[in-house]
Order: structure tokens, then sequence, then C-alpha cells
């Protein structure tokens, strides 16, 4: 909801890095249409982040076809439904081998790489959250990989064979 909240105002192309703010996110109004509300979740999800190159392109290559305020519109240049968005991911992942992966899968696996690369702060940060715990209950996939306790072992191994 935060991405397809995104407007042009939002991102800098620019800077260097590249940086997009979130600065808002797509709700679900009573009257069951959909809206910009302009603040995301929570206060610790507004923020700005830095593009990896790859983002960048794809962004400049929307940006030349743009023709509204959103980034990721509708085809009729309004904003885009959530539930549209997945059904378009779904299809558009259908047949390949990436038919299983979801949006939150996608998420999920950007928060363990971020995690197992700069920390559980920067995973945090990154997704928004106001905790590490929401990011580590949630998103982080857990290591599975047990404490380096060779010298340890080691050593009790020395004392065990005299």
């Amino acid at each position: 909801a935060e991405v397809l909240a995104l407007r042009w105002a939002d991102v800098d192309l620019d800077s260097t890095p590249a940086t997009v703010t979130i600065s808002g996110t797509v709700a679900i109004g009573a009257d069951g249409k959909i809206f910009r509300q302009e603040h995301p979740k929570t206060e610790t999800s507004r923020r700005e982040l830095k593009l990896p190159q790859f983002a960048v392109d794809v962004l400049l290559r929307r940006r030349i076809e743009s023709y509204c305020e959103w980034v990721f519109p509708s085809a009729t240049g309004t904003l885009r439904w959530p539930h549209n968005l997945r059904r378009n991911w779904r299809e558009a992942l259908a047949d390949t081998e990436y038919a299983e992966v979801s949006p939150r899968a996608l998420r999920k696996a950007v928060a363990t790489l971020l995690r197992d690369e700069l920390g559980v702060e920067a995973a945090r940060d990154q997704l928004g959250h106001a905790s590490e715990m929401v990011t580590r209950k949630h998103y982080i996939q857990p290591a599975h990989i047990g404490p380096d306790a060779t010298s340890a072992l080691d050593a009790f191994g020395k004392t065990a064979s005299k």
C-alpha cells in the first residue's frame, strides 16, 4: 500500500543515491473507495529510502512513460487497488518458477537479506517498523545457524580427551 501511494513528488531521481519518501499509504474508506492516506501506518513508517540502481533504472523508464502523478497508477491514471496489484502480480508470474512468490514473500526476503548483510536494525528501518520485534517475528526468516562455538567445544574436547 505504501508503494501504491507513491507520487512522482515523492521520488528524487536526481539525488545521489536516488531516494523515495514514504509519506502515505493507500487505504480503503468507509465508502469502499480507495484514497491516499496522507500518512503511513505509523510515525516510524514515514521515511526516506535510498534506491539501488536497478530500482532507479525502472523508475526512470516509468517516469518517461508517466501520464499522471502516481508512480504505479491504474490503467486510467488513478490509484491502483491493492487487490488488483496482487492479481496482476499472480498473473504476471503464472507458469514461471516464481509463481508462488507473493509481494509479502518478497518483502520478507528483503528483510532477511538486510538482516544478514546489515543487521536487523537496517531491516526494521527499511520496512518502517517501530520495533525490531515486529520485523523479527513477521518478516525475517530464522537463521537456523548455531553460534560459532568451535573454540569452546575444542577446549572441551581437549579436556575430555585427557
